[in-house]
Order: structure tokens, then sequence, then C-alpha cells
């Protein structure tokens, strides 16, 4: 009896201590799902916080740039409120907005369909005829080089050469006579320039001197003749820094390779003519990325197309009446083109800038009135033309003694 009792209460305890066991085997067990849990907690809000403090401190920052931006641009116009006129602050608040919407405009958009906004504005001149840096005296070629932000200009009739930067309301001159002479650092009636490939030289037509002139932009000291005995009309330079030169003189287009000083004759023959192998006092020109010259073959009232070692040129259009939308009796001045061929000219005896696309029959008109003035709208005798990266067209407006500006429509 007594040993069954010792028995029983034996059985008991140990019953007892297994479970005690196993309890406290259950409670390790929730404890370390518990940590685990904890530290995943941890981690993730340690993530957040590291997440949020980032994207506040980008968030400054940008907003820190837009204010500095908005600051600056409003300070410039501020002053210049206050230093000038209020038509010159308008030009100048249109010009911002222009610049502004530039930046969103990717280059080589230009095609048989692109438009201008046919009010322009003038970025250059537009102060009437003279010699202060602020006038211009019958412009023919300019020169935009978008990267230093500036146009250059051969201000013919003021014998120099005239920096403007962009959005400037004077010009700088390029070390140079306000006089005409036959000097080094001279010029006599100046008509077109260009920058070498690398934009360290300043090429210059100097036909009454009959000679190509480069000038150096690091020192005003270095002034070359680079071409003697031609009458350089225009310039012109392809992707591979060869020079092409109009010489007006003996009815050719010139080529000098870089490098060589033997020149090509890559348009025109050994005698003035009317013929598809043959010029008649070209003038001006345009070199496209494939090599083609443009030309304005002056003495036969024509435009020609003459593609990279061709025997003979292209004919584009001459100087007549053209039924439709074409109107082109008048003298052809400037030419450019595009990437897609399509030839744009100027025209001083309508005072317009058309278009001559390759698959169409007649030209579309692009801006100017049909007649000269002087309004926004108007050209009087337009020159050379010139785009810039952005498709913004450039017209040398000779008589009104400025250069207008033609922001591309994007609408």
């Amino acid at each position: 009896m007594n040993n069954r009792v010792g028995v029983d209460e034996t059985v008991e305890v140990n019953s007892n201590t297994t479970r005690l066991q196993r309890l406290l085997e259950h409670f390790r067990g929730r404890k370390l799902l518990w940590i685990i849990f904890l530290i995943i907690l941890i981690f993730v809000i340690i993530v957040v916080v590291i997440t949020t403090v980032l994207l506040t401190r980008t968030k400054r920052e940008k907003t820190s740039t837009i204010t500095e931006m908005t600051t600056e641009i409003t300070t410039e116009i501020t002053s210049e409120t206050t230093e000038e006129s209020t038509m010159e602050t308008i030009t100048t608040s249109e010009l911002l907005t222009t610049i502004t919407s530039e930046e969103l405009i990717p280059s080589g958009i230009i095609d048989k369909n692109t438009k201008w906004k046919q009010d322009a504005v003038t970025v250059a001149g537009g102060n009437g005829q003279g010699s202060e840096l602020n006038r211009l005296n019958n412009p023919y070629g300019i020169y935009i080089d978008d990267d230093s932000e500036s146009i250059y200009i051969a201000d013919s009739n003021n014998h120099r050469i005239v920096k403007w930067k962009f959005g400037a309301h004077t010009g700088e001159i390029v070390p140079s006579r306000n006089e005409p002479g036959s000097e080094i650092y001279s010029l006599s009636t100046p008509t077109d320039l260009i920058l070498d490939k690398e934009k360290k030289y300043l090429i210059v037509c100097d036909p009454d001197n009959q000679r190509v002139m480069k000038w150096s932009l690091e020192n005003s000291q270095d002034h070359q003749v680079l071409i003697n005995d031609i009458v350089c009309w225009s310039l012109a330079m392809n992707n591979d820094g060869d020079l092409y030169v109009s010489d007006k003189q003996r009815h050719q287009i010139r080529r000098w390779q870089q490098g060589n000083k033997e020149y090509t004759v890559v348009a025109g023959d050994k005698e003035a003519g009317d013929k598809l192998n043959q010029l008649n006092y070209p003038e001006h020109i345009f070199v496209d990325k494939h090599h083609t010259v443009y030309v304005i073959d002056s003495g036969n009232n024509r435009v020609m197309k003459w593609t990279e070692n061709a025997l003979e040129g292209i004919f584009i259009t001459s100087r007549q009446p053209y039924e439709g939308n074409c109107n082109t009796y008048g003298a052809f001045i400037g030419v450019t083109a595009d990437d897609m061929g399509n030839i744009y000219v100027s025209s001083a005896g309508i005072h317009e800038v058309t278009r001559w696309s390759p698959d169409a029959k007649e030209c579309s008109k692009i801006v100017g009135k049909g007649y000269a003035g002087n309004g926004p709208m108007e050209l009087d005798n337009p020159n050379d033309l010139s785009f810039d990266r952005h498709g913004n067209l450039y017209v040398v407006d000779k008589y009104n003694y400025r250069i207008q500006k033609f922001a591309i429509d994007l609408d």
C-alpha cells in the first residue's frame, strides 16, 4: 500500500515537470518569434527614415536651384528695365521667352513642313544706319556661333567685323579699324565670314583688297592673309574643315582642303556662262553635310546646286514670275539648306525668304511680306541666311541695318 502511494506521487511529480518544461519551451519559441519580428520592424523603420531624408534633401536642392535661376532671370530683367526704355524691355522679355522655349527644342528638326513665327526679334542693330556700337551699316554676311552664343557680322560699309552676344544691346568690334584700308589689320567692304573648325580663327572675305583674311580670336595681333589674288564674296566650310570660297571674278567655287595650299574647282568652268557646268558672278554659297554646294549664280539670275565631284550643277530656280505661291521676280541674295535638302533663298526684289523642296514643283514663302518695310514681319533687301542649332532662322535685313531672328514655330 505504501509502495503504491509512493509510485503514484512520483508519477504525478514527473507529469507536472514535463508540462512545465513544455510550457517553458513554448514561451521560448514565442520569444524568438517576437525578437525576429522586432528586428524586421526596426530595419523597416530605419529604411523609411533614410529614404524620407534623402527625398527631402533632393527636393530642397531642386527648389533651391529653381529659386536661384528665377532670381537671376528676375534680376536681369529688372536691371534692363531700369536702364533701358520700355520698348527695349519688351524686346528683352520676348527674347528671353524665345530662349527659354528653345532649350526644349532638339536639333535637326527642320523639314519641308517646318514653319517660323512671322514676327521677328531684332538681335543686332535696328537703331538706324551708323557706325556706333549699337548700329550697323549695310551688313552682308553672318555667322551664328551657338557655343559662344554670339553672332559675327560682316558690317560692310563700316569696314569691320562685329561680334554681337545673344541678348546684347551693343556689339563688340573684332580688332580692326572702323575705316577702309589695305593694312593687315584693316578691311575694305567685307562681305562674309566664318569661324574655322576649331573656332580659333575668324576667316573673312575682303573683296576690295582681293584677299581672304585669317584673324586669331585669341591673339589680336595675329592677322594673316590666308589667300591672295581672289575676289572673295562668300565663304563656307564643310564638316572636315575644308574651306570653300566663292571667287566672283573667276566665276568659280574653289575648295581648299585642310592643310593643302592647292585648291580644287568644285563648281563653275574656266569662263562665265549660263550652261549647267558654268557660273556667272557667283555670290553667296552654302555647303551641307554631304559636301553639296548651293550657289547664288547672280549673273545668270538663278540658284544652282552642285553635288560633290559633279561636273555639272543642278538648276533649282531662276528669277522670273511664278504662278501660285511664288513670285521670285527679284535678285537672289542669300542661300542655305537644311538636313533634308530643302533650300532657303532670300530675294531682294520681293523682300522675302522662300523654301524650295526637292519634291515640290514650286516654292513656299517662309518669312517676309512681299514688300519692303521695317516692321517685325517685314524685310528690306534680305541678304545672308543662317539657322542656329535650335532651328531658328536668322536673316540679314540689309537696308533696315539689322539682323532679324524668326523663331521656329512649334505650334
